[in-house]
C-alpha cells in the first residue's frame, strides 16, 4: 500500500527509465573522455616541450584502457 501512494505522489521513479538515463549519461561520459586526448593534447604537448601528436597517441591509449575497465562494472546483484 505505502509503494502505491509513493507511486501516486510521485516519489518513485521506474526502474526502466533510471537504467535508460544511466545508461544515456554513461554514453555522454564515455564520449566525452574519448574526444579528451584530441582536444588536450595539443595544448600539454606545448607546455610540456613534447611532440602533441605522440601525447594525443598515448592519452588515447591510456584514456581507452581506463573506458574499458570502467565497462566491466555492472549494476547486476545491486539495488
Amino acid at each position: 500500500m505505502k509503494l502505491e501512494v509513493d507511486r501516486l505522489r510521485g516519489r518513485l521513479l521506474e526502474r526502466e527509465a533510471v537504467v535508460s538515463e544511466v545508461i544515456g549519461l554513461g554514453r555522454q561520459y564515455r564520449d566525452s573522455w574519448l574526444n579528451w586526448p584530441a582536444r588536450i593534447a595539443a595544448l600539454v604537448g606545448a607546455r610540456l616541450g613534447v611532440d602533441a601528436l605522440a601525447l594525443q597517441a598515448a592519452l588515447d591509449v591510456e584514456v581507452r584502457d581506463q573506458l574499458e575497465a570502467l565497462g566491466a562494472f555492472t549494476l547486476e546483484g545491486r539495488v
